[in-house]
């Protein structure tokens, strides 16, 4: 009797830790919806605060330099003033800059945008759906995706300005 109540709770034990360590993998594992250089962008809809589409189809035949941040992330905060900076220079080239915020309320990113005087689209990704499809596990997370709609480069973290810059001129259509 004692034997085989511990070969039940073992295999209940098993069967646990595996649902567990595959529960683990999933999340965290780098495949979870990845978009890597030389794959199509998946399209997307996100609202802004104002109530705002926008839509990545509606970018086709520019370049986008798309990033995903938030108000805390100093990296990020940090690159906005680059990209606020040399935003309309780029625009004027046929790039378009996109900051998705990941999920914080429509009052905080308002009032940082505001505050920072950020002039380009960042609509807010509520319950990271778009953020899971692109494989976004840290911020910033940033995408280059070129005239076409594929992505050419993915990059994860901080950047300098010219970082920024050499970015920039690597989705200008026609470069």
């Amino acid at each position: 009797m004692k034997q085989r109540r511990l070969i039940i709770r073992s295999t209940i034990l098993l069967v646990m830790v595996a649902a567990i360590g595959y529960t683990f993998y999933s999340h965290f594992s780098e495949d979870r919806g990845l978009v890597n250089a030389g794959d199509e962008a998946p399209d997307f809809v996100l609202k802004d605060v104002n109530g705002e589409e926008v839509h990545l189809e509606d970018y086709e035949g520019q370049g986008v330099y798309l990033t995903f941040w938030a108000t805390y992330c100093t990296y990020c905060r940090n690159k906005m003033e680059y990209l606020k900076d040399h935003y309309d220079e780029y625009k004027e080239k046929g790039v378009e800059i996109i900051g998705v915020n990941v999920n914080e309320s429509s009052v905080q990113v308002q009032r940082f945008i505001d505050r920072h005087n950020v002039p380009y689209p960042n609509p807010i990704d509520r319950d990271m759906l778009v953020g899971n499809a692109y494989g976004v596990t840290s911020l910033p997370h940033t995408l280059l995706i070129d005239e076409d709609g594929m992505v050419i480069e993915r990059t994860i973290g901080g950047k300098t300005e010219a970082d920024v810059v050499a970015s920039l001129d690597k989705i200008v259509p026609g470069s």
